[in-house]
């Protein structure tokens, strides 16, 4: 049978036909009688016959299949060589991982050994010695890679949580310290890669000396972590440790699963203790909740041992991580509202003289921070005792913290200026006022009589600022600003004899420079100065987007959240462009974007605007690609005699322009909105293939007739016009 091939497509066949057959005679076997037993001979004869469907196979099909099965035999081989060959590979990958973990320990014990003799380097170098200030946009670029670093660290301290529940560390009594390694390579990588983005092995491109100290560092920085533990574990093994923490991730998951039904218990505590005297029932309640409120201060206190457990990996990762940024990121512990805040402190006792209480509570707050080194509390301690300064000037605080950060650090040393600081004269005042100030770029408010400013002063210099933003940022002359100012809120603040002769003074000598007020942070007149500001920028060109960061640095420094000015600006944005439209305009609430350009244009043209329509879409012929107008907002401007259609972004620009009388209007009906077909005009796209027309929808509360009635009626007054001439 080896040496033949069956065909058993043929042979099915057959035998089907011969079922069918088979089956056909049986149902008739009434009508067909004994002829029947002729037709089941023939398909008996059938079926046999078809054993003769097959052939021998050819000496060369022998061969083929013998080949085909020495290939068989050879893949099994293979197969089995491959195995052997990937357990060497293994086997080969564990010697080079625990010759790596000898060479670790190595270096370990080399660092050790070097701490002391590096050690004093650790301390921030005084102002003399300090290498050339970063420009200020290479500082506000690594404050942003600093914030990105924390939330880089954020992530990976939930992960290790996540390991450390899975048990991913530890086999039985054993620590795995391969997999400890990897995971700390992996974090050391993604922070390194922050900093400098090409970075492929972070132990290998960094320099021995910064590598070195920086573990010299997280060596202090782990004892001290370890020193904050409630219990003995210092002096316990590393899985003991491992052991703990692990228990209190456990105990922490299962507090939190459980924390949405703890006010539940409480309720019941209180209704019940409400009851006690009018139902017994509630007594055995009473009992029951006292009970798990006694058993709830012994968990309590369990928990907070638990949290400090956990503090220990959130710091384990921010030592590790601050540690890398200080290789990759330059002064990475001093870009830190914190030591900031330190060292305007040690600033503010230096300009003062010194107390009893003030050193006490300088000290105490020095101690409670949260600093990225601790040789930087030590050096602050030494500051604060011999009354030093740490030259907070050089730190750059401006550029590597955000504004919100500078408010906080300005409210602190305000509370502690107010609470602990003696012999506060209004010259020493005055002096550290500036300085911080000009360090923090924030208003610094100070509640001593002799160094705030007149109500009056402050409105005339609020005013003057005014001047200086119209002059210098809008470009105005002196006298079209003056008549700007003259409705301020501010000028009326002041008598008119007063207002009269301030203005007549800034019509001839306003400054060229935008100049920030000296008003109090605390005061009414800040929100009156902004909203003047916001006001004037809102109803003189240019409106450039990069004009209102100007004034958000202007907010922040007066302590006022950007957002604040940016909903000031926008409110002043919607009413001059209110002013601006026609009363029968259908759209009037209109995006910021949408507004700023509009005004801009209209700035230009000097006329009342029409109507506003938009976003307006395009229909462009088969061939044409509309590549330079892809993803742009289109809004439609109709002012005077002329329509124009611009694009909104951080450049806003204008895209056609037409006259009503070059312009064709059709109504597109459509299932549940209708639209304005407007055809003709001149396209500015610089020769690309213009659009076929323009496309206006409706809103979907609006009919064709009444929402198009302004364009429609500057359409038909275009026509009239053209009839009559």
């Amino acid at each position: 049978m080896t040496g033949h091939r069956w065909h058993w497509l043929p042979i099915s066949l057959v035998v089907g036909g011969v079922a069918v057959v088979c089956a056909a005679a049986a149902v008739n076997f009434r009508a067909l009688g004994w002829w029947e037993l002729l037709i089941f001979a023939g398909c008996a004869a059938a079926v046999v016959a078809a054993f003769w469907f097959r052939r021998q196979l050819s000496v060369a099909e022998i061969e083929l299949e013998a080949l085909r099965k020495r290939l068989a035999d050879d893949e099994t081989r293979l197969n089995t060589q491959r195995s052997e060959f990937e357990q060497l590979r293994l086997t080969i990958q564990s010697e080079l991982a625990q010759e790596a973990s000898r060479l670790d320990k190595r270096e370990q014990n080399l660092t050790q050994r070097l701490v002391t003799y590096r050690e004093w380097m650790e301390f921030p170098q005084p102002l003399e010695l300090a290498a050339a200030a970063a420009p200020s946009a290479q500082l506000s670029e690594l404050a942003k890679k600093d914030r990105q670093m924390l939330e880089l660290l954020q992530a990976e301290t939930k992960l290790l949580y996540d390991n450390i529940l899975q048990n991913k560390y530890a086999s039985g009594d054993q620590i795995l310290l391969p997999v400890i390694r990897d995971d700390m390579l992996v974090l050391i990588t993604k922070v390194a890669r922050i900093y400098q983005p090409g970075v492929e092995h972070p132990f290998v491109d960094a320099s021995l000396a910064r590598i070195f100290r920086a573990t010299s560092r997280a060596s202090l920085q782990m004892l001290v972590i370890l020193d904050e533990l409630p219990l003995n574990v210092k002096d316990a093994s590393l899985i003991t440790l491992y052991n703990y923490v692990r228990s209190a991730v456990n105990a922490w998951r299962t507090y939190k699963s459980t924390e949405p039904y703890w006010p539940y218990v409480n309720a019941a505590y209180y209704v019940s203790r409400f009851a006690l005297g009018a139902n017994p029932i509630s007594l055995g309640a009473w009992w029951f909740l006292s009970t798990l409120g006694t058993r709830g201060a012994q968990a309590l206190a369990q928990h907070v041992i638990n949290r400090q457990a956990l503090a220990v990996l959130s710091n384990v990762v921010r030592v590790i991580g601050f540690e890398v940024a200080g290789i990759y990121g330059g002064d990475f512990r001093h870009r830190d509202a914190n030591w900031i805040y330190a060292a305007e402190l040690t600033e503010l006792l230096s300009q003062f003289p010194l107390s009893r209480d003030s050193l006490a509570h300088a000290l105490r707050e020095v101690g409670t921070l949260q600093l990225r080194s601790e040789y930087d509390r030590t050096f602050l301690y030494r500051c604060l005792a011999g009354r030093k300064s740490a030259e907070p000037a050089q730190y750059h605080a401006a550029s590597v913290l955000t504004m919100e950060e500078r408010r906080a650090v300005a409210t602190r040393l305000e509370r502690f200026l107010q609470t602990f600081i003696h012999g506060k004269s209004a010259e020493k005042i005055t002096r550290w006022k500036a300085g911080a100030e000009g360090r923090l770029e924030v208003k610094i408010s100070v509640t001593l009589v002799a160094a705030t400013t007149a109500v009056r002063e402050q409105i005339v210099d609020a005013i003057r600022s005014l001047a200086s933003f119209l002059v210098a940022i809008k470009e105005l002359d002196p006298p079209q600003a003056v008549k700007l100012l003259d409705k301020s809120l501010l000028a009326g603040e002041l008598s008119p004899e007063e207002r009269e002769r301030l203005l007549a003074e800034l019509a001839l000598n306003a400054s060229f420079f935008f100049e920030h007020p000296d008003l109090d942070p605390d005061g009414d007149l800040v929100e009156k100065y902004l909203d003047d500001l916001a006001a004037l920028h809102a109803r003189t060109a240019p409106h450039d987007a990069r004009i209102e960061e100007t004034l958000d640095d202007v907010a922040a420094y007066l302590r006022r959240s950007p957002k604040r000015m940016q909903a000031l600006v926008e409110k002043h944005y919607a009413a001059a462009l209110a002013e601006r439209l026609a009363a029968d305009a259908p759209l009037k609430r209109l995006p910021t974007e949408v507004a700023r350009a509009a005004l801009d244009l209209l700035s230009v043209d000097g006329e009342q605007a029409r109507f506003l329509y938009g976003p307006a879409k395009l229909d462009w012929s088969e061939s044409a690609a509309p590549a330079e107008l892809s993803g742009a907002e289109l809004w439609l401007l109709g002012a005077g005699r002329q329509l124009t259609l611009f694009a909104v972004g951080d450049q806003p620009r204008v895209v056609w322009r037409a006259s009503p009388g070059e312009v064709h209007a059709e109504h597109c009906r459509q299932m549940l909105v209708s639209s304005c077909r407007l055809t003709g005009g001149q396209w500015l796209l610089n020769g690309q293939t213009p659009p076929l027309a323009i496309r206006l929808p409706t809103s979907l509360v609006s009919s064709y007739s009444g929402y198009f009635k302004p364009l429609l009626a500057m359409l038909g007054e275009a026509a009239a016009r053209s009839a009559i001439t």
